[in-house]
C-alpha cells in the first residue's frame, strides 16, 4: 500500500478511516452495541484507488467519498435492526452472524453496475460492498439502494438480483412528484409550481458532505449539476455561469466567427468577448463580458442578445427558467463533459 497509494490517501485513511474518533469508527461501534457482533470493514486501498482514481482528480476527496458510502451502510443496517417491522429478518441475520465478528469486504464493482451494491457472501460468510466506477450518487439515493439490498440480503436463491435494473433506473431518476412541474415548457418563473407537487410528498433526509469531500471549485462545479446561467442585456452584455466550460465555448465560438471592424486600425473584431475570473476563488472563470471594442454610441448602444440566447438553448442545451425581457435565467441538469482530443 505504501508504494502504490498516494500519500494524501494514506493520510486520510489514517485520519478518516482508522482513527477511533472518525465518523466511520463511531458508526461501527454504534452498530456493534445494538447487534452484539462486530462487523469490520476490509478494503484493499491500492485496488480500489486503481479502479476509481480517474473520477477523483482531487485525491483529498477519495477517502471521504468511500467513507460516506460505508458509513451509510452501517447506518442503514442499524436503522433496520432498530425497526420493529423486521423481527424475522433480524433473527435470521443473527443466526448468520454466530461464531464471532464478520467482515464487510469492500471492492470495486464490475461494470456495468452504476450504484453501490451489497449482499451476503455465503462462500466467505462475509458482507460484500461493491463501489462502482460511476458518477457518485447523493446520500438519499444511496439510502434507497441499501434499503433494497438489505431487504434481499438473506435470499440465497438468486432472487436478490430481481428488479436490479428497475431499481437502478429509479434511483437515478428525479422524484415522480416533480414530473408534472417540469413537463410543461416554461417561459418564466412558475410561481404556482409548489402547488402542483403532491401534498403526500415526504421530505427526504440528505447528509451534508464534509468539507474534505469537496474538491476545488473549478472541479466541483464542472462535475455537479445543475448548472446555472444568467444573461443580462445592455452594454456590456454579461453572461454568468457556474459551469466554466460553457462560458469558454461561447467565448471561443464568438471570437472565432467575430465580425472584423474594418475601421479599426488594430484590426480587431467589432465586439470584445472576454472571460473574467471569479471573485469567489482563483482559477475559475464565471463571467463572460461582451462589448464593442470601440463605442461611438455614448453608452446607449444595446448588444443584440438573440444569437447568444439561441446558442445557450440550442447548442449547450440549457433550459429557460425565467425572463423579463432584459434578463434571462437558465438551468441545465445534464453533466456536460468537454471533448477530448484524439
Amino acid at each position: 500500500m505504501a508504494t502504490e497509494v498516494p500519500l494524501k490517501i494514506r493520510i486520510d485513511v489514517r485520519d478518516l478511516w482508522n482513527s477511533p474518533k472518525s465518523d466511520l469508527q463511531v458508526s461501527i461501534v454504534a452498530l456493534e452495541q445494538t447487534l452484539g457482533h462486530e462487523i469490520v470493514p476490509n478494503v484493499q486501498w491500492h485496488i480500489l484507488w486503481d479502479e476509481l482514481k480517474d473520477r477523483f482528480p482531487d485525491k483529498g476527496t477519495f477517502v471521504p467519498f468511500i467513507s460516506r458510502i460505508v458509513i451509510t451502510w452501517y447506518e442503514r443496517l442499524l436503522w433496520r435492526l432498530d425497526n420493529n417491522n423486521f423481527p424475522e429478518w433480524t433473527e435470521e441475520l443473527l443466526g448468520l452472524l454466530s461464531g464471532g465478528r464478520k467482515q464487510l469486504i469492500i471492492e470495486p464493482s464490475p461494470p456495468p453496475q452504476n450504484r453501490p451494491r451489497t449482499f451476503w457472501d455465503t462462500r466467505t460468510s462475509s458482507f460484500y460492498l461493491g463501489i462502482p466506477n460511476f458518477e457518485p450518487l447523493p446520500h438519499s439515493k444511496i439510502v434507497v439502494v441499501f434499503d433494497h439490498d438489505f431487504e434481499k440480503l438473506l435470499i440465497q436463491d438468486g432472487a436478490a438480483d430481481e428488479g436490479w435494473d428497475d431499481l437502478a433506473a429509479e434511483s437515478l431518476a428525479p422524484p415522480a412528484a416533480f414530473h408534472s412541474v417540469t413537463s410543461e415548457p416554461r417561459r418564466g418563473v412558475t410561481t404556482h409550481a409548489v402547488n402542483n407537487i403532491s401534498s403526500e410528498t415526504k421530505p427526504t433526509i440528505e447528509r451534508l458532505p464534509s468539507l474534505r469531500e469537496l474538491s476545488r471549485p473549478d472541479q466541483l462545479f464542472a462535475q455537479r449539476a445543475p448548472y446555472i446561467l444568467t444573461v443580462d442585456t445592455g452594454n456590456p452584455l454579461i453572461i454568468r455561469c457556474s459551469h466554466e466550460a460553457s462560458l469558454e465555448l461561447i467565448s471561443s465560438y464568438l471570437n472565432r466567427w467575430g465580425k472584423l471592424n474594418t475601421g479599426d486600425t488594430l484590426r480587431r473584431n467589432v465586439l470584445k468577448v472576454e472571460l473574467i475570473e471569479s471573485e469567489f476563488c482563483n482559477g475559475l472563470q464565471d463571467t463572460l463580458s461582451i462589448e464593442p471594442h470601440i463605442n461611438f454610441h455614448n453608452g446607449g448602444y444595446q448588444i443584440n442578445p438573440t444569437l447568444v440566447l439561441a446558442f445557450i438553448e440550442g447548442v449547450l442545451g440549457y433550459k429557460l427558467v425565467h425572463t423579463n425581457g432584459h434578463n434571462w435565467v437558465y438551468r441545465s441538469d445534464t453533466i456536460l463533459n468537454t471533448p477530448t482530443s484524439s
